[in-house]
């Protein structure tokens, strides 16, 4: 039986483009679909015309089916505790102040009664181990700890159909990974369907039944995710989202059963081949020109009788250079970044700038950023020789579009673009590759190193300090590296030294050559 069937569906938003054009699908009862493509690709419509409370607006054509009913006759009740969603920013989808009332909320506003909410409460705590946050206050968990807090009360309405539009976006590697295996153990212990929209795959095609790939809102390739390598030809942009398994094993001329993980891609002669001829990643990493930021021993709190964030840390910024700071959810890079551009006043410690020293700061939230009606008007507010730049970002196509109508990805770019308009000396980007397909990302990294290359020689150009969870990204671009744990800088080393030492924060090549 199919919980969930599109007929030819079509959406159009007012003003916009099609979003999606005659998608048609057939979701079986207890499946695990992961449905992935480039940034803009309609991914994120899709879902949402799953959920009827959070439908967009615009003209819609088709039908959509939820076990064998039109999914717009669905009551709200019915649609509320039968179809959860997860969405990708952890803090917007919470709405109390105690971990205790979150996992409650839903249930309250369903009319589940006071024994039965009790029993729900205490069983998602244990089964996802937040016994511990119980009675925390929600603004104090970590990121990871809030996403797994919104699936734990997704789950507690005990929903048939789970959605997740990018749920580890924001989160570090082992967080990511603890979340995609609570979400499989959801569907494997209890049978609830999973629809996932995701642009990390490294963690998520071998619990997958099915991989929808969608381009310019269609859908081009629907398989089980070991024959994607036939679905899709060898050079598609997609490919290169695909786990390092699936990458050499294609790259090797593979077209059969392409083997889904580290594991299995170690003992397939074609991917081990394959990962053998592939150069290393890094690029070479420069030794930067004038100092221009220099961060000592800062202390950094956000009140009274909380835990110090930042704790004797350190950083130095040089004109010219790339640094990628990586650490777990929770381990002060945030606030090492407000910091650094002035918007936290440390409690000790001292940031030393150079002389007429600009930052540029972009928050995890492009949309803060953002003030203006359409994406031209947003350029052209910072500077009047805007075209250029919006060339450079790919957002000619977009210039009429209201930039909350974007994409995740395509606000990111917008955001970026923005920034560079009013040419600073320091860029800080705070995960900056947050719902970025792998094409938009690779032009990322191109990007970020031609800013800093252009300083290269100490006299022009800008520092780059990107704080990321993306470990290939940082590999790619970054001239040095820097792991944030318990508040302070307990290592600094080029990629080229930093990932192939490190276990969790490493790269999947890296996990492949091991």
């Amino acid at each position: 039986m199919n919980i969930l069937s599109t007929n030819n569906i079509s959406f159009t938003y007012h003003g916009g483009a099609a979003a999606l054009s005659g998608v048609t699908l057939d979701i079986p009862e207890g499946s695990f679909v992961t449905v992935c493509g480039e940034s803009g690709c309609g991914k994120s419509t899709l879902l949402r015309l799953m959920k009827p409370a959070l439908t967009p607006r615009g003209e819609l054509s088709g039908e959509l089916f939820y076990c064998g009913e039109l999914i717009s006759s669905l009551s709200e009740k019915r649609a509320a505790s039968e179809i959860g969603f997860v969405m990708q920013d952890p803090e917007s989808q919470i709405v109390t102040d105690k971990v205790w009332h979150e996992l409650a909320f839903a249930l309250e506003s369903t009319g589940v009664p006071v024994g039965d909410m009790r029993r729900r409460v205490a069983e998602m705590s244990c089964y996802f181990g937040i016994e511990e946050l119980f009675e925390r206050d929600t603004a104090s968990l970590s990121g990871g700890q809030k996403q797994l807090l919104n699936l734990a009360s997704a789950a507690a309405l005990h929903p048939k159909l789970l959605i997740l539009d990018e749920p580890t976006s924001q989160l570090d590697p082992i967080a990511a990974q603890g979340f995609i295996t609570a979400v499989s153990r959801l569907n494997r212990d209890f049978g609830v369907t999973v629809v996932i929209a995701e642009h990390r795959l490294e963690e998520l095609l071998h619990v997958s039944d099915r991989l929808v790939v969608m381009e310019k809102g269609r859908v081009i390739a629907d398989c089980e995710p070991r024959g994607i390598c036939g679905a899709l030809a060898a050079d598609h942009p997609m490919m290169a989202a695909m786990p390092v398994s699936v990458r050499l094993y294609s790259l090797g001329g593979g077209r059969e059963a392409a083997p889904l993980t580290v594991r299995e891609g170690r003992s397939d002669p074609v991917c081990s081949a394959a990962a053998a001829t592939l150069p290393d990643p890094y690029p070479e990493s420069r030794a930067g020109g004038e100092l221009l930021l220099s961060a000592r021993e800062l202390w950094v709190s956000y009140g009274r009788n909380q835990p110090d964030v930042l704790k004797s840390a350190s950083i130095d910024v040089k004109r010219g250079r790339v640094y990628a700071v990586l650490g777990g959810n929770g381990s002060g890079k945030t606030t090492l970044l407000k910091t650094l551009c002035g918007m936290i006043k440390p409690l000790g410690g001292r940031v030393k700038r150079a002389k007429s020293c600009a930052c540029a700061y972009l928050p995890q939230d492009p949309c803060e950023l953002f003030a203006e009606d359409t994406v031209k008007e947003e350029l052209s507010s910072v500077c009047a020789e805007w075209q250029p730049t919006a060339e450079r970002f790919g957002l000619c196509g977009l210039l009429g579009s209201h930039p909350y109508d974007l994409s995740g990805g395509e606000r990111q770019r917008l955001a970026l673009a923005k920034l560079m308009l009013k040419q600073p000396d320091v860029l800080l980007l705070d995960e900056p590759t947050k719902g970025m397909d792998a094409a938009a990302k690779a032009q990322l990294c191109q990007t970020l190193r031609s800013i800093s290359d252009d300083g290269a020689d100490g006299a022009v150009g800008a520092a780059v300090v990107l704080v990321t969870h993306d470990t290939e990204l940082a590999a790619a671009c970054a001239d040095i590296c820097g792991l944030l744990f318990g508040g302070e800088m307990v290592c600094e080393a080029p990629p080229s030294e930093f990932f192939p030492d490190s276990y969790f924060y490493t790269t999947p090549l890296c996990r492949m050559r091991r």
